[in-house]
């Protein structure tokens, strides 16, 4: 969050002419192409990069061998949010922990761990796990601006999150507190 305005680039968004046609989205694979023209790890098939969001991070594809990945991948995806109020990030991977199109943050997040909006958050992720990536994983991010350690809050939340993985059969990737000033792994 920021409370200076800031000049936006209108240049690359796109004019009512531009908008697909009626058979958009074009059918796309959850797993990135191998590498793009930037050099960046790769992009959604059948998706271009010249639209109004090309500015974008897009992290999809990327190969989260250890949590420094998970948290080179969060911290741009969360970017000034680390500075904002508590919320609670889910990243989803493939079962070679490829991150996947889906990056879901849930303001207001209780200060409190709430092991039932736990429990129904994986139960909702589980279905498209199942339907789009079975075998794949979750990475989350507690997000708060006084955090980024392991505090009573981020260590709370840590234990909710893996039991209600566990009594879901989901496999919880990895676990990353975020602050405003500093970032870690707690599970990985």
């Amino acid at each position: 969050m920021t409370t200076t305005p800031r000049e936006h680039d209108w240049t690359d968004d796109w004019t009512e002419e531009d908008w697909p046609d009626e058979d958009w989205p074009p059918p796309v694979l959850w797993g990135a192409s191998p590498g793009c023209h930037c050099g960046c790890p790769g992009r959604a098939p059948g998706l271009e990069d010249d639209g109004p969001d090309d500015d974008l991070i897009y992290p999809v594809g990327t190969v989260l061998a250890d949590g420094e990945t998970a948290l080179d991948v969060l911290l741009p995806l969360i970017g000034p949010e680390r500075a904002g109020p508590a919320t609670l990030w889910a990243l989803l991977v493939d079962e070679d922990d490829r991150t996947l199109p889906v990056v879901i943050p849930l303001d207001d997040t209780p200060a409190r761990p709430d092991a039932a909006l736990a429990s129904d958050l994986v139960a909702a992720l589980a279905l498209i796990l199942a339907a789009r990536a079975p075998g794949g994983g979750l990475v989350f991010a507690i997000v708060r601006r006084a955090g980024g350690d392991r505090g009573a809050v981020e260590r709370g939340w840590e234990q909710v999150l893996t039991q209600a993985c566990e009594e879901r059969g989901v496999r919880l990737r990895g676990v990353c507190a975020v602050g405003r000033h500093r970032a870690r792994v707690l599970r990985w």
